[in-house]
């Protein structure tokens, strides 16, 4: 039976995979997704994330449409969950930051590793500036442009407080298809 995708499962998500090692090894550069999202004829900003993250054996939560959710679940075999259980959690740019965040699987002291990945859908320009430091950013800092979602988010990660090594990582799906990371560890300051 020949397949609605063009998507390799096998290739394509371990490019994909790579992709999104380069992003959190370098937070706030953009690593674009566009020729492994286009194996799918809708819903490819979600789908090749998806199928190359998720497995039978982690939970994730979706805010979105349903039928994007059933996808999901049909060609990664994992199991929807509730946002406080899951191992990813994909959002529409309508999720509300502050509430994410202070419900999500955050790891511990001694379990850092037990925390979400945060995938987010972004859209609008980029209109404000900032500068990253930490781990993955040359000494001098990284600057960056944002569109207002992403400084949504990353204001709402900052009023967390997260202690270090706690904390989630976040993963920007920009309508370009392109993704930028920030972990954990990296700190922001905002520029005019």
């Amino acid at each position: 039976m020949k397949s609605a995708y063009s998507f390799d499962m096998v290739h394509g998500t371990q490019e994909v995979f790579r992709v999104f090692l380069e992003a959190l090894a370098h937070p706030g550069e953009p690593f674009g997704l566009n020729r492994y999202s286009a194996g799918f004829p809708r819903y490819g900003q979600w789908l090749a994330p998806a199928v190359t993250l998720l497995d039978n054996e982690t939970g994730f939560f979706w805010d979105g449409a349903p039928e994007i959710g059933r996808e999901i679940r049909f060609l990664s075999g994992s199991l929807p969950v509730s946002l406080e259980q899951a191992d990813f959690v994909f959002l529409s740019c309508q999720a509300d930051p502050a509430r994410i965040l202070s419900v999500v699987r955050r790891g511990t002291f001694t379990d850092p590793h037990d925390s979400a990945l945060l995938l987010i859908a972004v859209q609008g320009g980029l209109e404000h500036t900032a500068q990253l430091n930490g781990p993955g950013v040359p000494p001098e800092g990284r600057r960056i442009r944002l569109c207002s979602t992403e400084v949504s988010w990353f204001k709402a990660r900052e009023d967390q407080g997260f202690e270090y090594p706690c904390g989630v990582e976040l993963v920007f799906l920009r309508e370009d298809f392109s993704i930028i990371a920030l972990t954990r560890k990296v700190s922001i300051t905002w520029l005019m």
